[in-house]
């Protein structure tokens, strides 16, 4: 690979912060990272249900919010909280049969997943008559 010739600025920038990333991680000491772990080491006892069922699902999404720099919510709550509501949709019989009369229509499997409010998957499925309901 030339790198003179064959890559673009933006591609070189990408590669720097890439690098200049590494070299970070590289040079932190043990100790920096033993900080953090003293910060959540029991803090995921303080986030369970009322009937005592943990909060979050795995430890990976209790992980999530601290390297997001979020607060440490479920992300049922977290959603919730900031008025973002589900983008998935139940297949119905009606959406089913719209569906199918947007791609009767000659509507593209994209144009009938907006129209109807499902995924492109879900209209594939659809369509492969997966969901005959």
């Amino acid at each position: 690979m030339n790198i003179s010739s064959d890559t673009s600025i933006k591609d070189l920038e990408r590669l720097k912060k890439k690098i200049e990333k590494q070299i970070k991680a590289k040079k932190s000491t043990k100790s920096e990272k033993e900080n953090h772990y003293g910060l959540i080491k029991n803090d995921h006892k303080n986030h369970v249900r009322a009937d005592g069922r943990k909060l979050f699902r795995s430890v990976v999404d209790y992980l999530e919010c601290y390297v997001n720099g979020l607060p440490p919510i479920a992300k049922a709550t977290f959603n919730q909280r900031y008025g973002i509501s589900s983008t998935r949709k139940k297949i119905t019989q009606e959406v089913v049969s719209q569906v199918k009369d947007f791609l009767l229509e000659g509507k593209t499997l994209k144009e009938s997943a907006e129209l109807s409010g499902v995924s492109i998957a879900s209209c594939q499925k659809i369509k492969s008559g997966d969901y005959d309901v």
